[in-house]
């Protein structure tokens, strides 16, 4: 099934669906849908739907452990826009493991016998958008005080005729629904999609959840960890993956980079809790 826009309009459909039957059911709490609130949200929907679209046209054109080794680069990102809009201090030590994470990017790019400008292009704007999506994200929730739960909702509304809009011009709407009428019999495909569409619901809110609730730095840093078994699956059971010892140099520094970072983030965190110093430049 290579509609992704189309599956990603089902998950839409499908968020809007579980959120108002558990709201019914007395589960959860949502705030009536207001139109001053759903204009303020707007820059959210806008965003996720363009990071998830650029994120699939990179992965068209990327292995997966080159896409990690690409999305590893967001912390930065966020680190990098708190520093300049929030004053935040950077120790020494997070400077150097960003360094050698983008230094991994490089030579892991070089490495790339199927090097693919499109694709680096595509996965450079992934995590531009993704990084601007999480921080707005975090704010939202500070500033505004809306709820995970509302958050996912309203996502999930202003995402539906954006999306239904581009699987109607890119042609997709007509063969996704002729497949998903001539499997819609057959059980374990019908089980698959529901569970991937449930899966991605459950992602989003745990996305919505963990930045409203920490940052987004720290959505970032358990994205890098959630990469290294990514990277180990792309190479080891996905298949596809061509071995050349400088690109998996490349990316083995990458990866060293990312998880010295995520290291480091989580011991200032602790250091923090303590109330001893951290030592910034």
């Amino acid at each position: 099934f290579k509609e992704s826009n189309v599956l990603l309009l089902l998950q839409m459909i499908a968020a809007v669906g579980v959120l108002v039957l558990l709201h019914a059911g007395g589960a959860l709490v949502l705030e009536p849908v207001s139109w001053h609130r759903a204009k303020a949200l707007v820059p959210v929907a806008l965003l996720y739907n363009a990071n998830v679209a650029f994120a699939l046209a990179s992965l068209g054109n990327l292995n997966v452990p080159m896409y990690n080794t690409m999305k590893r680069l967001t912390p930065s990102l966020v680190l990098a826009h708190d520093y300049v809009f929030s004053g935040a201090g950077v120790s020494r030590e997070v400077v150097q493991s960003v360094m050698l994470t983008v230094s991994g990017c490089l030579v892991a790019g070089y490495g790339d016998l199927a090097f693919d400008p499109f694709g680096y292009a595509m996965a450079a704007t992934s995590c531009i958008l993704q990084a601007s999506y999480l921080v707005t994200v975090q704010k939202t929730g500070a500033e505004k005080g809306i709820s995970s739960n509302d958050l996912l909702l309203y996502n999930a509304i202003l995402s539906i005729p954006v999306l239904l809009l581009v699987v109607l011009l890119d042609g997709e709407f007509h063969p996704a629904m002729t497949k998903l009428y001539a499997r819609s019999a057959e059980f374990n495909f019908m089980s698959v999609l529901l569970a991937s569409l449930l899966m991605g619901i459950l992602l989003n809110y745990a996305i919505f959840l963990c930045t409203q609730n920490n940052s987004a730095l720290t959505t970032c840093i358990v994205g890098v960890l959630k990469g290294v078994a990514a990277t180990g699956l792309g190479y080891f059971l996905l298949g596809g993956v061509k071995f050349v010892p400088l690109n998996f140099a490349g990316i083995m520094i990458n990866l060293v980079g990312g998880t010295w970072y995520t290291y480091i983030k989580y011991r200032e965190k602790q250091t923090r809790s303590s109330g001893k110093p951290a030592f910034s430049v």
